[in-house]
């Protein structure tokens, strides 16, 4: 009788302990729809400091996305976040983007990921997943366009420009929303 009373309330004990401790997963992932998180890196010094002029422009131009900067702590961490399409954008310099694109340089020790121009602000780019729907890359460029901080830089590298990113260039009205939930499921706008 005491072993089963010890026993119960050990478990009742541990199970309690469980349920206190949980992984912030799920609203990491409630926080990501919510918000558009624009991706950076430390090792990129000039990433963070210039997402954030992004975010700021954009907050003026497109209240709705509710954009904020995510800071990744190498370009390893980077390459995980874009290749799992965890993160749709990130901002980088040129020649980071390049690496990135190819698989070479800092990203030597990674496969190429294949990632699209949303923007070019000369020194630095905002790139986007392919996957990422054209309405939503048609209002971010649409929304820096408006900001009036950036010149809007033709494509100078190899990077393809994202299919909204282009039609907004064009001056074409903005592409359908995407109609199927499986699509807007992991979309941060």
């Amino acid at each position: 009788m005491l072993n089963r009373r010890l026993f119960f309330k050990s478990l009742i004990l541990s199970l309690s302990f469980f349920s206190m401790g949980h992984a912030p997963w799920g609203q990491w992932q409630v926080y990501r729809m919510r918000h558009m998180l624009i991706l950076s890196v430390i090792e990129d010094e000039k990433s963070y400091p210039f997402s954030k002029k992004i975010i700021n422009s954009l907050e003026e131009s497109l209240p709705e996305a509710r954009a904020r900067p995510a800071r990744a702590r190498g370009f390893r961490r980077v390459y995980n976040l874009l290749s799992t399409d965890q993160m749709p954008l990130v901002v980088l310099s040129k020649d980071v983007a390049i690496s990135l694109l190819y698989g070479n340089g800092v990203f030597s020790d990674f496969s190429p990921v294949n990632m699209n121009l949303v923007y070019d602000f000369g020194d630095m780019l905002l790139l986007a997943r392919p996957k990422m729907p054209d309405s939503h890359t048609w209002r971010i460029t649409d929304a820096l366009i408006r900001s009036g901080k950036f010149d809007a830089i033709i494509n100078q590298t190899e990077i393809p420009v994202h299919n909204g990113s282009k039609i907004r260039f064009m001056n074409l009205p903005m592409p359908d929303e995407p109609k199927d939930d499986e699509e807007l499921e992991d979309d941060p706008i």
